[in-house]
C-alpha cells in the first residue's frame, strides 16, 4: 500500500482553493440564501479535487473519531450548556428574530417539525465540515492543532454576526463555542460527536424561533 507524503504547502494549497471557491461564490452569486453560500462552495472544492490527482492525493482525510466514553460525557454536558445559555439570552435579551427565521426555507421543508430537523442536521454538518473540516485539516496540517483551534473559533465566531445570537455578543458567544467544539474535535480526533453537538444547539434555535412566532405562515 503507497503512503501519500505531504509536502509543506499541500494542505495550504487545499485550504486556499476552499477560501477561493468561498469568494467566487460570495462575488458571483452574493447574498445566497441558506444553505447555498456553505454548500456551493464546498460543492466547488470537490469539484476540484476530485478533477485533480494532486489534490485527491492530499485532500484532507475527515473521520468521525471516538463517539464514546469521556468524550462523550463532554459532548452532552456541553450540548446541555449550549441549550441553557441558548434559552437565557433568548428569556432576557428577547432578540428580534423575524429576519434570521426569513432567511431558513422552512416552508420547502413542509411541516415545521420536519423543517426544523432538516435544518438543525444540514446546518450542522455544512458548518463542520466547512470550519472543523476542510479549514481545520489544512491549518492543523500546514502548522498544528493550536493555531486550527485558535484560527477556526475566531472564523467561526465572526460568520456568526448575522445569526443567533445576533450582534457583537453573538460573535462572542459563537466565538466560545467554537473553542468548545473545537476542543472536543481535538480530543476525540474527528467530527462525529462536534456534528451532534452543533445539531443540538441548532435544533434548540429553531426551537425558539419558532415559539417567538417567527415561522408564522410558514405551516403548521
Amino acid at each position: 500500500m503507497n503512503t501519500v507524503v505531504l509536502h509543506k504547502g499541500d494542505a495550504a494549497l487545499h485550504g486556499g482553493l476552499f477560501l477561493a471557491a468561498l469568494a467566487v461564490v460570495a462575488v458571483c452569486m452574493p447574498g445566497s440564501p441558506w444553505p447555498w453560500y456553505m454548500l456551493l462552495p464546498l460543492l466547488l472544492y470537490v469539484g476540484l479535487v476530485l478533477a485533480l490527482p494532486r489534490l485527491r492525493r492530499t485532500a484532507p482525510r475527515l473521520a468521525l473519531g471516538r463517539m464514546g466514553g469521556a468524550p462523550l460525557g463532554c459532548a452532552a454536558a456541553l450540548s446541555a450548556a449550549t441549550a441553557a445559555v441558548l434559552v437565557g439570552f433568548h428569556v432576557l435579551a428577547r432578540p428580534e428574530v423575524t429576519v434570521l427565521a426569513a432567511s431558513i426555507p422552512a416552508s420547502a421543508f413542509g411541516p415545521l417539525v420536519l423543517a426544523g430537523v432538516c435544518f438543525s442536521f444540514v446546518n450542522a454538518a455544512l458548518e463542520e465540515l466547512v470550519v472543523r473540516g476542510v479549514l481545520w485539516e489544512a491549518l492543523a496540517k500546514e502548522w498544528n492543532a493550536a493555531v486550527a483551534l485558535g484560527v477556526t473559533a475566531v472564523l467561526f465566531g465572526l460568520g456568526h454576526l448575522h445569526g443567533y445570537p445576533p450582534g457583537p455578543l453573538g460573535v462572542v458567544l459563537a466565538g466560545l463555542y467554537g473553542v468548545a467544539l473545537g476542543l472536543l474535535r481535538w480530543w476525540a480526533g474527528g467530527l462525529g460527536l462536534i456534528v451532534a453537538c452543533h445539531v443540538i444547539a441548532d435544533a434548540t434555535i429553531f426551537s425558539l424561533l419558532v415559539s417567538s412566532g417567527a415561522f408564522s405562515g410558514s405551516g403548521e
